[in-house]
């Protein structure tokens, strides 16, 4: 490893530990993380940029360093924001574009100065040609979390099926 890239990988050390505590990279063992770490972006931003807008072409899956970064929807014609998600300090969003390529379905914007890392989607097909046994074990984590996400999401769905059927029968008995 050259010189450059040994003091590169020194000053950012501290990537190690707040990439560890994601799901994504915590079976990850140190000589993986540091391959993942080679192949990640840095960005900054500050309070009010936009990470990416709805439409734009899913690039990668970014973790909070530093900061605090709501996922939106503009909502209707009026379009008035809802809030899907806020990611701060040590947490990701836009995973699934590891997956696929596809437009984003949501924006993201910093809400304070933040710093992103940047997996991006090529970095993961890099890694599955290069070295297949740590692209696989990166894949298995993000099934699991795109896994996850959707139970979580079926379950607030049923909640709220509930909860709409039980005021639809309370509205009923009203009536009567």
């Amino acid at each position: 490893m050259n010189r450059l890239l040994q003091r590169w990988l020194e000053r950012e050390k501290p990537l190690f530990p707040k990439l560890r505590a994601i799901p994504l990279f915590r079976e990850l063992n140190r000589r993986e993380l540091q391959a993942v770490v080679e192949l990640i972006e840095i960005r900054k931003y500050s309070t009010g940029d936009v990470v990416f807008e709805r439409g734009d072409p899913g690039d990668g899956v970014y973790v909070v360093l530093k900061g605090c970064v709501e996922v939106i929807q503009k909502d209707g014609e009026d379009g008035e924001k809802v809030l899907l998600a806020q990611s701060e300090s040590g947490s990701f969003f836009g995973e699934t574009a590891l997956l696929e390529g596809v437009p984003r379905t949501a924006a993201a914007v910093a809400i304070e100065d933040t710093r992103l890392a940047l997996f991006p989607r090529d970095a993961l097909h890099q890694l599955a040609e290069q070295r297949p046994h740590l692209g696989v074990k990166i894949a298995i984590q993000l099934a699991r979390i795109v896994a996850e996400r959707l139970r979580q999401t079926n379950h607030s769905l049923q909640v709220a099926r509930d909860e709409l059927a039980a005021k639809q029968k309370e509205d009923g008995e009203d009536e009567s």
